[in-house]
């Protein structure tokens, strides 16, 4: 009776399986390292017209990313026919790289022929006006069909190219209260593009020598955009509509503005405008003083903030006599401070103050007061240094439970570093971290795998070839001493 050879065809098998492994993980593995053709970014020439018979057409050219790995020992540059036929015609060549390193800089020499002997190849004499693109070609010596390139477009007429004008847009800009609103209210700003293209606005606001504060971007919708905002800073702002065009080759970017925008305080009779610091220091309990206090960007400050020193803050006091003098002192300070003049509303506008570079930690009281007898006063007070709270209340730990054990989770696992990674406690959880992520190649970490699972069959087809032979044993394990 014939028996079939069991112990030579299951290593066979096994040997089969990992070359086809083998075979899978080298094609991906050259997968992974294939460039993509196609257009690459953009191409700009050192000079926006010339003429056609120009050689070289352009004397220098630069990009904005290098070519692909293993493409940059030279680049092409050709023009490219307009009706799609596939023919591209080179009108020069830069064979100084590498640049595959870099984004490319490089001077393009004269070559044989000239775009107009081009034009005229393709169409005959006479008008070759029209747009023709221009690409600068990284070549592929492994693959003459892959086209990785970088481009632009000029215009062609007569014996001159140029490089396209962008068409300019305008911005008009709107707001509802039109000219003025108090502060905290509501602002509907509208941006209007001419034309209505596509494109993104940026609203800004800005103060008197100060830094613009950004309010909000949005798209372009029909060339509108409609901005709802109440973050206006206090004063007098220029309000401002940046138009970022979708296709800055056909349009150009623009700007529209609202000057002098005038933002009031809050209009509270009845006490503090509301979202402002309550007042402070009143001398009449039956008349509180009105006092808004914003920092160097025009935000409003609570009630007794900490500063630091040599902050900036504006201030507006109300409640004074019209046109009134009002003298400014601070508290356990000699430093004469500039008085400040109440307007014909009694109102002290905008003083600006600078906290003293050696001022000491602790409470400290900044006051108006009119000067005359029984005269108005205003308090400014603020802390400066670390302030420390008397009766801390304390928090719940998250980290024990009353038996002593954790509460997050976690039962005595490793817990994974912010950088390294690493494995949690018993909920199997999985540290995150910058160190502990892999490559986002997804062909690449098919290959490492494939591999490794072939080397696997590889083994375990040697381990059972050898047993079957009777190369390789296993002893058995021998019993505990003295049996």
């Amino acid at each position: 009776m014939t028996r079939l050879a069991r112990a030579r065809t299951f290593p066979a098998l096994l040997m089969c399986c990992a070359l086809l492994l083998g075979a899978a993980a080298a094609v991906l593995g050259a997968a992974a390292t294939a460039s993509a053709a196609g257009r690459l970014g953009d191409l700009t020439l050192s000079k926006t017209s010339g003429s056609i018979n120009d050689n070289p057409l352009v004397p220098h050219v630069t990009t904005d990313a290098p070519c692909p790995t293993g493409q940059g020992d030279a680049v092409w540059l050709k023009v490219v026919h307009p009706a799609g036929t596939g023919s591209r015609i080179r009108l020069g060549q830069a064979s100084n790289g590498p640049y595959d390193t870099a984004p490319v800089d490089t001077d393009i020499p004269a070559s044989s022929t000239s775009l107009a002997t081009v034009l005229t190849n393709w169409f005959g004499d006479g008008n070759h006006d029209g747009t023709y693109e221009l690409q600068l070609e990284c070549p592929n010596w492994n693959d003459p069909n892959d086209f990785s390139f970088f481009s632009t477009n000029i215009e062609v007429t007569g014996d001159t190219w140029a490089l396209p004008q962008a068409e300019a847009t305008s911005v008009e800009l709107t707001a509802v209260p039109a000219t003025e609103s108090n502060l905290g209210d509501t602002v509907t700003i509208t941006a209007k593009v001419t034309p209505a293209v596509a494109g993104d606005f940026t609203l800004t606001a800005q103060q008197l020598n100060a830094e613009p504060v950004e309010l909000g971007s949005k798209a372009a919708e029909n060339g509108t955009a409609v901005f709802t905002t109440s973050a206006l800073p206090l004063g007098v702002v220029n309000i401002g509509a940046q138009f970022t065009s979708a296709d800055p080759d056909a349009y150009a970017d623009s700007v529209g503005s609202i000057a002098g925008y005038t933002v009031h305080p809050a209009a509270d009779p009845s006490g503090p405008p509301s979202g402002s610091p309550s007042p402070t220091g009143s001398q009449s309990p039956e008349e509180p003083a009105d006092l808004e206090v914003v920092d160097a960007d025009g935000n409003a400050l609570e009630e007794n903030p900490n500063l630091e020193a040599g902050q900036k803050v504006a201030i507006t006091a109300r409640g004074y006599s019209a046109n009134s003098t009002v003298k400014v002192t601070l508290s356990d300070s000699e430093t004469a401070f500039e008085g400040a003049t109440a307007d014909a509303e009694g109102i002290v506008q905008g003083y600006d103050f600078t906290v003293p570079e050696d001022i000491a930690d602790g409470d400290h009281a900044l006051t108006f007061a009119e000067d005359k007898a029984e005269g108005h006063t205003v308090t400014f007070a603020f802390t400066t240094g670390e302030v420390v709270d008397p009766d801390p209340t304390p928090e719940p730990s998250d980290s024990a439970s009353d038996d002593g054990g954790t509460t997050d989770g976690a039962t005595g696992g490793d817990t994974g570093g912010s950088d390294t990674g690493g494995t949690g406690g018993s909920d199997g959880g999985t540290g995150g971290g910058d160190g502990g992520s892999l490559a986002s190649t997804g062909t690449g970490v098919a290959a490492i795998g494939l591999g490794s699972l072939a080397l696997l069959f590889v083994g375990a087809a040697f381990v059972v070839s050898a047993r079957r032979k009777g190369l390789l044993t296993f002893a058995a394990p021998s019993g505990p001493a003295g049996d």
